[in-house]
């Protein structure tokens, strides 16, 4: 099956002479192929639909459905906001009373955004605050992960909880240092991060990694604290690290101090958590977002996980009613169907971003939305899908960075363990475009592969025989 597979790849021209069949039957082993291939115009000759109804894991295709949905129910004009309340009066250089920080799930809040906040206090030569700090995060209930995140991946960035408290990305920036084999690895994380970890990492070579099954492991503990063990290899020098937050309102509250402090602002009170109940507060500020088809521009080229599920569970906030998982995908299935008429009750949908092993979603239901979009061809979703070869997740895509893939190509890419998907448009050598959904789940394949993998040499052959016939 593989040498088949290779020979493939070798003799292009066979690729164009063997049907689209032939090509599914050279799918990985014991893995699940659903096809959609259907034309945006009358002339176009070629329509394929195989086994479009099989439900399978869409991976970060769904993201497509989120950022169709986030832009038909906010608005292109939506900015998240975080904004700054008072409560009490000003006695020359001291505030007598509280102030509250209220987040909405702003996915690009910075901690440049926080220090304008709170340097609003600096800007009325307010010096000591005789009162709390009042951290809001009920635009948002329930849990920060979704139903079906794998919990072994909660510690790296691409699953950062999806937090209406959310500061830098809830993102952590740190590094393995290579000392050497069988020593220990040094570890640095800056100063300023105010999180705690603890170290026991070894460095092997690879014949000892191999031998001993020894992987790098992190583990979770209360607060922000984090244990790394078990073991890196020598080949490189220094190792990037990304921890994702655990516990983003401990965070905020740690940044929130270093800010006070940092202003020269002395707090009498504490910084708690609480919410924003009575009418007794004043708006003294805020920061807003970048707008939403920037950040859905983010979403789709670059694949961003936390945005599409903030913008998720934004979806279901409103008129006094926090935010949720479970709210946004009833509210993006609503807005699907108004706007749209795909049905997606049926589908099985847990998060925005389709990060969880739990979704569920037949390329049908993609290629519909995709023939919906091309006839809305203002949409973000339309406009800025990743071009094959040239930008975003589909700029070294090894299937379709060649020619003559390159640049035929607008699609969304979809990637989980198992699931390997893509879904769009193609520019066909006959001049005709195509809505294309490809869906390919339960692979597995031997740990070490050569490259190409026979995963992208399927997807490659296959999706040129489309370019050459369609």
């Amino acid at each position: 099956m593989l040498l088949r597979l290779f020979i493939l790849l070798i003799l292009a021209p066979v690729v164009h002479a063997q049907s689209w069949k032939e090509i599914i039957d050279l799918a990985p082993e014991g893995s699940q192929v659903a096809l959609v291939v259907e034309p945006l115009s009358a002339t176009a000759p070629l329509q394929i639909h195989y086994r479009d109804d099989r439900f399978l894991p869409p991976a970060s295709t769904l993201k497509l459905f989120t950022a169709t949905a986030a832009e038909l129910t906010l608005g292109a004009d939506h900015r998240f906001e975080t904004r700054l309340w008072q409560r009490g009066q000003q006695n020359g250089g001291r505030w007598q009373g509280d102030w509250l920080l209220e987040f909405t799930g702003a996915p690009d809040l910075s901690r440049q955004q926080l220090a304008q906040l709170l340097g609003e206090l600096r800007r009325r030569n307010i010096r000591e605050i005789d009162g709390d700090l009042v951290l809001d995060t009920s635009h948002f209930t329930g849990y920060d992960r979704a139903i079906g995140w794998p919990w072994n991946n909660l510690g790296v960035c691409y699953s950062a909880p999806a937090a209406a408290l959310t500061l830098e990305r809830n993102c952590v920036a740190a590094s393995l240092k290579n000392r050497g084999v069988d020593q220990p690895a040094g570890f640095f994380v800056p100063a300023h991060q105010p999180v705690e970890v603890t170290t026991d990492v070894q460095v092997l070579d690879r014949d000892s990694i191999k031998q001993s099954l020894c992987s790098l492991e992190a583990r979770l503990g209360p607060g922000n604290r984090y244990h790394l063990s078990g073991c890196i290899s020598d080949r490189r020098k220094v190792l990037p690290l990304n921890f994702a937050i655990n516990d983003p309102l401990s965070y905020g509250k740690a940044l929130a101090r270093q800010e006070l402090s940092r202003l020269g602002i002395v707090l009498r009170g504490e910084i708690l958590s609480g919410r924003r109940e009575d009418a007794g507060w004043q708006q003294a500020a805020q920061v807003q977002s970048a707008p939403l088809p920037t950040l859905l521009t983010e979403m789709l080229q670059d694949s961003d996980n936390l945005i599409a599920d903030l913008t998720l569970k934004s979806l279901g906030a409103g008129n006094g009613t926090p935010g949720s998982f479970a709210r946004g995908v009833n509210t993006l299935k609503a807005t699907i169907a108004a706007h749209t008429g795909i049905d997606l009750s049926l589908a099985k949908l847990t998060d925005g971003s389709g990060l969880s092993r739990d979704n569920l979603l037949q390329a049908r239901q993609l290629a519909q939305l995709l023939q919906w979009l091309s006839r809305h061809p203002d949409m973000t979703s339309y406009r800025v899908l990743p071009i094959s070869g040239e930008n975003g997740t589909l700029k070294y895509r090894r299937s379709t960075r060649e020619a003559p893939l390159k640049g035929a190509i607008q699609a969304k890419s979809g990637t989980v363990n198992g699931s390997r998907n893509l879904a769009g448009y193609i520019d066909t050598a006959s001049g005709e475009r195509y809505v294309f959904v490809l869906m390919l789940s339960g692979i597995s394949l031997p740990e070490r592969m050569p490259r190409p993998t026979p995963v992208t040499v399927f997807e490659r052959s296959l999706l040129e025989w489309i370019y050459h016939n369609g």
